[in-house]
């Protein structure tokens, strides 16, 4: 993972465990105002809420790369390439609605015929945002991240020395196909 990963991953894991520090503040104070049993009654259900609708999406994206599959299309996984890697890789178009160019773009990394190819989503791709392909030279890691949704990164490194980071679902399953 490069420099820009771990910033990332540690933000992210900062931001996780203030929610849910925040999240356990209101509940000790909604056990204060309404008594303790309401307030885990009201914390259970919002976390199983949660819980069930993740679920929901996370099966209905595995369900419909299942039939992808099955239809003899390559296998893809949902991808997201941070937009400073995509002008380090000489990607053109209008990569942010902001000026200062910052974030990742949403896509979709497929594996077909031992190269890795990024498309980036139908509405990047209006803006003129165009795909990016790594061929055999690039060498692969798949690191799994901590938290929820099967998270990944993965690191193509050049080499030249470049080396992009792109975050994925579903990383063991990536890991086996570029295995293969």
């Amino acid at each position: 993972m490069t420099g820009h990963g771990r910033d990332r991953e540690r933000r992210r894991r900062t931001r996780t465990l203030l929610g849910i520090g925040y999240l356990a503040g209101l509940s000790a104070l909604l056990g204060l105002k309404t008594g303790w049993v309401a307030a885990v009654i009201t914390l259970l259900g919002l976390l199983a809420l949660v819980y069930g609708v993740f679920s929901l999406v996370v099966w209905r994206d595995g369900r419909a790369e299942r039939r992808r599959r099955a239809a003899g299309a390559p296998p893809s996984w949902p991808a997201q390439l941070p937009v400073a890697a995509a002008q380090l890789l000489g990607v053109r178009g209008r990569h942010a609605r902001r000026t200062d160019e910052v974030g990742e773009l949403l896509g979709r990394l497929s594996l077909q015929d031992g190269e890795l190819r990024w498309e980036p989503r139908e509405g990047d791709r209006r803006r003129g945002v165009g795909s990016v392909v790594f061929d055999r030279t690039w060498a692969a890691e798949v690191v799994p991240l901590w938290g929820p949704g099967s998270q990944g990164c993965l690191t193509l490194t050049h080499p030249d020395g470049t080396a992009v980071d792109l975050w994925i679902r579903h990383p063991a399953d990536l890991r086996e196909a570029l295995t293969r």
